[in-house]
């Protein structure tokens, strides 16, 4: 290819390795998820790379109108001693000699200042202290994010100008096809079907006959006060603690109740 991919251009189709299958078409990859992401970064052992392939597979759950799919320049064999089918939840594409790269014409650079972002020195620094020590004048593989659809059309192009210039995570993929209206359109509302439906119901309330009121208790169980409206004879109220002389028999303050008869 003369030139860089650009949006409405088609990427010829070919068969790829994977570090737990071989010569896979990935007309059928296309077929299978559509539109499909399609992130290209530096060897799956680099620590930027394996960072984001990690925040990928953490929020996966999170894709939810497209596929996925990533692409190394790594062995397909070295790489299968430790990635199995179920190790990832979206496909890992191996390219070590570069044939997509170079197609594709993603840039490579000799400046490491130029090619690390604020995160990727955070990233190289924490790597550096678990060991990592990159290979001196080795070149900085930069990304590239394609968004494809089932044709094989480019949809979405972005060469990366850093190497963490590529989506955070699958959240951040599903607000891509969002933003680029990417996703499927929710039917549309037939406004007389609703009105029908709607109607229907209220004409359902209508006809249900109201229950009938239940007399009810005052609280702690005492009866509710008579109504003004009725003719009843006023009851007498009877305070607390105080006796009913009526039935209560009176004893003479002389009267000596424990005497014998």
């Amino acid at each position: 290819m003369a030139g860089r991919i650009s949006v409405g251009d088609k990427l010829p189709f070919f068969l790829y390795d994977t570090p737990y299958s071989a010569q896979n078409r990935f007309r059928d990859l296309l077929a299978k998820k559509s539109p499909l992401v399609l992130v290209f970064m530096a060897n799956f052992g680099h620590p930027i790379t394996r960072t984001f392939a990690s925040r990928y597979a953490d929020t996966h759950g999170a894709l939810r109108d497209g596929g996925l799919a990533l692409v190394v320049r790594s062995r397909a064999d070295k790489l299968s001693r430790n990635i199995g089918p179920d190790t990832l939840p979206y496909p890992l594409l191996c390219d070590a000699d570069g044939v997509l790269y170079d197609y594709l014409d993603i840039p490579q650079s000799s400046s490491t200042l130029m090619t690390y972002s604020l995160e990727g020195w955070r990233i190289l620094r924490e790597a550096k202290k678990q060991g990592y020590r990159a290979a001196k004048g080795t070149l900085q593989q930069l990304p590239l994010t394609l968004i494809l659809d089932r044709d094989d059309t480019v949809l979405f192009c972005h060469y990366g100008a850093s190497l963490t210039d590529v989506p955070e995570d699958c959240d951040a993929i599903q607000s891509l096809l969002e933003e680029l209206e990417l996703t499927p359109e929710e039917p549309d509302i037939d406004a007389e079907a609703f009105h029908e439906v709607y109607a229907g119901h209220d004409a359902l309330q209508e006809e249900e006959p109201e229950p009938m009121e239940r007399p009810r208790r005052s609280r702690h169980g005492r009866r509710r006060p008579a109504s003004l409206d009725d003719f009843t004879p006023v009851e007498p109220v009877r305070e607390y603690n105080v006796p009913d002389l009526g039935k209560t028999s009176v004893v003479s303050l002389f009267d000596d109740p424990y005497a014998d008869d």
